[in-house]
């Protein structure tokens, strides 16, 4: 594979051109898999899910799933039978159009909480859990302009989790470091600038191997993806000269894993013009490489990584903008994935997570479409 780059971008930015020089498998190719694939509702009054995350909601042992409903201002929780089945949905409401979930247990109780970030209200709510499956009326706290993406991890190194925030039009990022006690201490706010929008995602990881979360964040109104690392208070420094790593414009997705087998976390993105996902390879020194490319659908969208196959490389699943399916790509641990299976869904999907969610020890997929919550039993 051959890297050329163009530097014309203002503030060192540099755009990786990607030029294979010989034959990959295309997931054209890849086999379209008959698997046990089921739907469930989001619930009467819910519609738009954009985010979906999997935790122990009412203490039972078994996987539950919660989606982010961005048309409807709510959230729907789905409890798990352990056998493949979820009950009806329970809705709680949020602010406006939520459009990212975590869960953490902020207040110490033993009881997963959630978070989201909500779009058109510039806000973030966090509602604390009751344990059964039921959260407290949200908690709501002021973020900044098109609130995008929220991730949870101990930002402090206090034994309890933080929310970490970013605001598309207002280009910041807020950490609220959690007292423990179910308040949060008053925003840590950041302008990561790089000349476009702020970050549309953001992911949590050691990325300096410092003992320290650190921030990975991409544009996707814009070039590439920049890194902030933390310094242990719920502050962020600029790591590698104000560089941003450029993959290719509007980057879709982001996830973070060691790709390369080399111990250290790299960061994959989809190359939405190329139609690949590309895997940065961290030095560790606060360098990263360009983008290795490895074929996806077209104008890909990278969903979550997970290891699918139990042989301790991370694998991809993506899917197209318009595409009704879900791709599995497998990680071959030296920066690329090969096109193995393809899921016919039905209707686009919007976000996915992994887990075993009818106990039988291998990895299931969760996902969203606009209506509704999907499960491919593997």
């Amino acid at each position: 594979m051959l890297i050329r780059f163009r530097n014309s971008l203002p503030r060192t930015f540099a755009i990786a051109i990607l030029l294979v020089t010989t034959p990959l498998l295309s997931f054209s190719q890849a086999p379209i898999v008959k698997s046990t694939i089921k739907t469930f509702s989001l619930g009467t009054g819910a519609s738009g899910a954009a985010s979906i995350a999997a935790g122990d909601l009412n203490g039972d042992g078994l996987l539950d799933l919660i989606t982010a409903n961005a048309s409807t201002n709510n959230i729907s929780v789905l409890l798990g039978d352990g056998k493949g089945d979820f009950g009806p949905a329970k809705l709680f409401a949020v602010g406006g159009q939520p459009k990212s979930i975590a869960l953490a247990d902020f207040n110490r109780d033993g009881k997963l909480d959630v978070v989201t970030a909500n779009y058109s209200s510039g806000t973030i709510s966090v509602l604390f859990g009751n344990g059964d499956g039921t959260f407290q009326p949200q908690v709501t706290l002021t973020a900044g302009t098109q609130t995008i993406s929220v991730a949870t991890g101990d930002m402090n190194n206090d034994g309890i989790p933080d929310i970490v925030v970013t605001n598309t039009q207002s280009e910041n990022t807020d950490t609220f470091l959690s007292n423990g006690d179910g308040t949060f201490q008053p925003a840590k706010q950041f302008t990561f600038y790089n000349g476009y929008a702020g970050m549309t995602k953001i992911a949590l990881g050691d990325m300096n191997q410092d003992g320290i979360l650190d921030v990975v964040g991409i544009y996707g109104y814009g070039q590439g993806f920049q890194v902030w690392t933390g310094n242990g208070d719920g502050t962020f420094v600029d790591w590698s000269n104000s560089s941003s790593y450029g993959t290719i414009a509007y980057p879709q997705g982001l996830a973070l894993g060691d790709f390369s087998g080399d111990g250290k976390l790299d960061v994959a993105t989809s190359l939405y013009e190329d139609n690949l996902i590309g895997v940065s390879v961290n030095d560790g020194n606060g360098n990263f490489s360009h983008a290795f490319g490895s074929p996806a659908p077209p104008a890909p969208i990278l969903l979550t990584v997970a290891d699918l196959n139990g042989d301790g490389k991370l694998d991809e699943i993506s899917t197209g903008l318009t595409s009704p399916v879900i791709d599995v790509a497998l990680g071959q641990g030296n920066r690329y994935f090969t096109p193995s299976v393809r899921y016919n869904v039905g209707t686009p999907p919007t976000a996915a997570v992994v887990g075993n969610f009818n106990n039988d020890k291998r990895p299931d997929i969760a996902f969203t479409t606009a209506n509704a919550v999907g499960v491919i039993f593997r």
